[in-house]
């Protein structure tokens, strides 16, 4: 009888919020060739509340997938996904440059990642012995990282499909910004 003295109306509604993440699986070139279909591409990200969940939403993707092969190893290896941390660019940002052997080296660049936020603005630095223009970018959304992931290297059509927890799925195809 101890929930009849609750100062809970009768028909209160109860609402929870859960935090996710989103999670990042990179497809092996295994064999020469990336499987594509519904489901996965080159990279597959699924927002899930932690890693472990992501991997048993993850893992009925890729059951009917071609396998390994001797050489390259396996096409998928569920269990090293990445959690994207969006906080940790936005801090630290992530280095982005053009090396000086491009003519239009500064122009490249703002072709290339002058629709990202900035940390740092470019300049032409020194790094590993080469001249660069250099600057510090930051994702703001699980979209933007994916469209600069999939234009930095990006292998398939489309380039990166983002699972959401709702069930929705968002495709991201690389743009050849460079030219």
């Amino acid at each position: 009888m101890c929930c009849q003295n609750s100062n809970y109306p009768k028909n209160a509604k109860m609402e929870r919020t859960i935090q996710t993440k989103f999670y990042e699986f990179n497809q092996n070139n295994s064999g020469g060739h990336f499987d594509v279909d519904e489901n996965v591409c080159h990279r597959v990200i699924i927002e899930a509340r932690d890693k472990k969940h992501a991997i048993a939403l993850f893992e009925p993707m890729i059951e009917n997938q071609s396998g390994s092969c001797p050489c390259c190893g396996d096409r998928w290896s569920p269990e090293y996904a990445d959690e994207i941390n969006l906080d940790k660019y936005k801090e630290k940002g992530y280095s982005v440059g053009v090396y000086s052997h491009y003519p239009d080296a500064k122009q490249r660049w703002f072709n290339l990642y002058g629709e990202f936020p900035r940390i740092e603005e470019p300049t032409w630095q020194t790094r590993y012995g080469s001249k660069e223009f250099l600057g510090k970018i930051y994702f703001e959304t699980i979209e933007q990282y994916c469209q600069f992931m999939a234009n930095a290297y990006g292998w398939t059509n489309p380039d990166i499909r983002i699972h959401f927890m709702d069930g929705t799925k968002k495709e991201i195809f690389k743009c050849d910004a460079a030219s």
